[in-house]
């Protein structure tokens, strides 16, 4: 066990997490063993969503049966557990294709909750997809999900191990030049054009801000503000940036004022000179001198201890209620399905039955259609023309007279 745990053997499994095995054996626990009318039994480790959505058993990708899914109007009926669908979209897709998809509900059906969540920012946190974890982080904040010390913890960590590895997002710029088919459409809706259209890092910058503001617990304050100084920085902000570095000098780490002079010189066409040489200043006379980093991932460690329990309870009651209404939801779908398959059948049936009955009708039905013909017959009286003739027998024995010519 301890060898497969170093040389991670096992793609799906990770050496570091920040919870204890409990909880990723729950988070990775796969469905259960489901028994349908057909007495056919499946052990699958992910969500199958054919029964609903494919009953042809064609080649479809996970992401389609989630939108043909969305577009029923059975939808509703059939629950979906975030943690299982994510799992699945992770491994079919990867992190950097199921984002997008967590960010569109709407679209794709999938609302992402605290555990969830949690193991989510953990799993990419210790793979290396620090980008990807703070854009759940981000995703969490603006649902308004980061009420817990456990949550807001690690959504600290996220930013910060996605600030330290920052890299600006290129982004491509559409050539106007190049020909468009245009293609004429029902009607088109008349959108506002927003020209302070934000980039996604200025949306993760905000997303900080955000969340250092909502903090309530004491200790995570100070994780905080130096969260949102950098949050300043990535959205642009500069101006409250130096007024959050006057007014808390003292709280920020010189890690943290290093780490804002980095992402100013990456991020910045126009240095703010002002605030350049008031970070400089910070930093040659900045006192707190340990890792942030070591402090902030202490504090994700014992928030992850004393929150982990409730965390897990509750999931475990949630999978529970999902197991009964998934199971539920199969059995009717599964007497749908029969229903169907029967009627199938009949008609499958009644269409041989017809096709034998005609190959036979003529044998069966010619004394009926000799009656017809005969009953068909028309006998029209003759038809004459000028003034009625008298019988032959008056003139049988008619002696025409003699005319002579006379003298």
């Amino acid at each position: 066990m301890l060898k497969s745990r170093v040389l991670c053997l096992k793609p799906h499994r990770r050496c570091l997490s920040y919870f204890s095995n409990a909880f990723n054996n729950l988070a990775n626990q796969g469905l259960p063993i489901l028994q349908n009318a057909n007495e056919r039994k499946s052990d699958a480790k992910h969500l199958d969503l054919d029964a609903f959505v494919n009953r042809d058993q064609k080649q479809m990708d996970f992401l389609d049966k989630l939108v043909k899914l969305r577009k029923q109007k059975e939808s509703t009926s059939v629950p979906l557990l975030p943690n299982l669908v994510v799992k699945q979209l992770m491994d079919y897709n990867g992190p950097q294709e199921a984002i997008p998809v967590l960010q569109n509900p709407l679209q794709y059906g999938i609302f992402i909750d605290q555990f969830t969540g949690c193991h989510l920012i953990d799993l990419l946190i210790h793979n290396g997809s620090d980008r990807e974890a703070a854009q759940v982080a981000a995703l969490l904040i603006e649902r308004n999900l980061c009420n817990n010390e456990l949550v807001a913890s690690l959504a600290f960590q996220s930013f910060y191990a996605f600030l330290k590895s920052f890299q600006p997002k290129v982004v491509e710029k559409v050539d106007q030049s190049t020909e468009v088919e245009k293609v004429r459409v029902k009607f088109l809706r008349n959108y506002v054009e927003n020209e302070n259209t934000k980039t996604e890092d200025q949306l993760l910058g905000e997303a900080m801000i955000k969340l250092a503001a909502s903090t309530i617990q004491a200790d995570l304050k100070d994780f905080g503000q130096n969260i949102a100084l950098l949050g300043y920085v990535l959205s642009g902000r500069i101006g409250e940036a130096e007024e959050c570095l006057s007014l808390h000098k003292d709280t920020f780490y010189k890690g943290i004022l290093e780490l804002g002079r980095k992402l100013i010189d990456s991020l910045s066409e126009e240095k703010p000179t002002e605030f350049i040489s008031l970070l400089d200043q910070a930093i040659s006379e900045c006192k707190r001198s340990d890792s942030f980093d070591e402090k902030l991932n202490a504090r994700v460690k014992l928030s992850a201890e004393s929150a982990e329990p409730q965390l897990m309870s509750e999931y475990s009651k949630s999978f529970k209620e999902w197991e009964t209404g998934y199971q539920r939801a199969l059995e009717e779908q599964q007497k749908i399905q029969n229903i169907h398959e029967r009627v199938e059948q009949i008609e499958s049936t009644l269409s041989a039955l017809q096709t034998m009955r005609q190959s036979l009708w003529y044998f069966e039905n010619k004394e009926d259609i000799d009656i017809q013909i005969y009953k068909k017959k028309v006998y029209y009286p003759k038809r004459w023309f000028g003034k009625k003739k008298k019988p032959k027998t008056v003139d049988a024995f008619y002696v025409p007279p003699t005319i002579s010519r006379g003298n």
